[in-house]
């Protein structure tokens, strides 16, 4: 997560023309989502801003993790959409900012993940904002950016010496050794 969340700021910082093209303040701050837009009052929030937030699910059987990315977009209030507005046009920027965002993000990878893939938006409220969270998709290398699991490796075991007074009375003389599957670091 750690080389996704550098690679956006980065992205972000290196584009301001995606935004300053379109007539659209540049994104003011990116930071980690931990509640802002719940509680400013207890955070500073620089708005146009953006928060992320993700998930990841472990991968199986060999299998890459999968990180869910929710980016939170706040905006600063302004100019409404209602359609009879006499500034529509300037609330519509909003959606505009949305798709900017959207460039920017659309395959967007790094040397330890697949391209991010879009993969749907919602809108979002507090007391405070009303916002768009987008989410994207993508595998993550498990070794590099997740939880370090060690790859299993078949071992084989050649014989096993059983000891033991009670365990070996109840056992007979000659007894066949099973096929143990072990598996070692």
């Amino acid at each position: 997560m750690e080389e996704v969340y550098k690679k956006i700021v980065d992205t972000f910082s290196a584009h301001p023309e995606v935004f300053t093209d379109r007539d659209l303040p540049t994104i003011r701050q990116i930071d980690i989502h931990i509640g802002q837009p719940d509680d400013p009052e207890n955070f500073e929030v620089l708005c146009p801003a953006m928060f992320i937030g993700w998930d990841i699910k472990a991968g199986t059987n060999g299998e890459a993790d999968t990180l869910s990315l929710d980016v939170h977009l706040l905006q600063e209030p302004g100019a409404g959409t209602e359609s009879y507005s006499d500034r529509m046009d300037e609330g519509l920027a909003y959606i505009r900012l949305v798709t900017a965002v959207k460039y920017c993000l659309n395959m967007l990878s790094t040397d330890s993940s697949s391209p991010l893939k879009y993969a749907g938006e919602r809108q979002a409220a507090t007391p405070f904002f009303r916002y768009h969270v987008l989410t994207y998709t993508c595998s993550i290398d498990s070794y590099t950016d997740s939880v370090h699991r060690p790859a299993l490796t078949e071992s084989t075991i050649e014989s096993i010496n059983l000891t033991g007074g009670k365990l070996r009375q109840r056992l007979p003389d000659r007894i066949d050794i099973p096929e143990i599957d072990i598996f070692s670091k």
